[in-house]
C-alpha cells in the first residue's frame, strides 16, 4: 500500500514542476503569452494521479486479500474470474513460477484497465473490493474535517472541469470561449486532491 502512495506523490511532482514553470514564465520572465494551458495540464495530471492511486490501492489490496493478509470484503468475494484464470490458479502452487497470485493479479488488472476511478460513486464502489466500511465518504469527510456532501460535490466539480479540459478543449458550449482558469483555482484543486488521496490511503492501508 505504501508503494502506491509513494507513486502518487511521485506523480504529483509533475504537477509541482508544471506549477514552478508557470510561475517562472509568468512572474520572473513576465512573458506576455497565454500560459493558462499549463494550469489546465496541472488540473488534468492531478486528477490522473488520484485515479492511478485508486487503481493501485485496489490492485494491491485485492492481491493481499487473495493471499490472506487482508480481510476479504463481500464485494471481493463476489469478484468474478474467467474460467481460464481459475484453471491457471488452481493448477499452480505457492512455489510455482509464476505463483497463483500472479494469475489473479493479471485478471484484476485486465478487468480494471478500462475503468476510471474519479467519480465519488465509482471510487467508493472500487474501494469496496478492499475496504468493508459501509459509509466510506462519511468516514473520509470526517477525517478531512468537512461535510460529506461538500466533499463529494467538490470532487465532482473537479472531475467535471477535468472532463471539459480533456474532451471539450475547455470551451464554454454556449459562447465558444475558453473557460477562465487561475492560479488560485489550481492551488485549491491540487491541495484538495493531495489531502483527499492521503486520507483515502490512510483509511485503507
Amino acid at each position: 500500500m505504501q508503494r502506491a502512495f509513494d507513486q502518487f506523490k511521485d506523480n504529483m511532482t509533475y504537477v509541482t514542476e508544471l506549477d514552478t514553470l508557470f510561475i517562472h514564465l509568468k512572474e520572473t520572465l513576465k512573458l506576455p503569452n497565454d500560459l493558462s494551458d499549463l494550469l489546465r495540464a496541472e488540473w488534468v495530471y492531478a486528477v490522473s494521479a488520484l485515479d492511478k492511486l485508486i487503481h493501485e490501492l485496489i490492485r494491491i489490496g485485492m492481491l493481499e486479500a487473495f493471499q490472506g493478509t487482508r480481510p476479504r470484503t463481500a464485494k471481493f468475494l463476489a469478484f468474478n474470474v474467467s474460467l481460464s484464470t481459475h484453471t491457471l490458479i488452481t493448477s499452480s502452487t505457492p512455489i510455482s513460477i509464476p505463483p497463483p497470485e500472479y494469475f489473479f493479479e493479471q485478471e484484476v488488472m485486465q478487468k480494471h484497465k478500462t475503468l476510471s476511478f474519479q467519480d465519488p460513486d465509482k471510487i467508493a464502489d472500487g474501494l469496496s473490493l478492499i475496504w468493508g466500511e459501509q459509509h466510506k465518504w462519511q468516514t473520509i469527510a470526517i477525517s478531512m474535517g468537512i461535510d460529506k456532501s461538500d466533499l463529494t460535490t467538490r470532487l465532482r466539480n473537479i472531475i467535471s472541469r477535468r472532463n471539459q479540459i480533456v474532451h471539450e478543449a475547455d470551451l464554454d458550449l454556449l459562447t465558444g470561449l475558453r473557460n477562465s482558469i487561475s492560479k488560485v483555482d489550481i492551488d485549491f484543486v491540487v491541495g484538495f486532491i493531495n489531502t483527499l488521496s492521503e486520507q483515502i490511503f490512510n483509511a485503507v492501508k
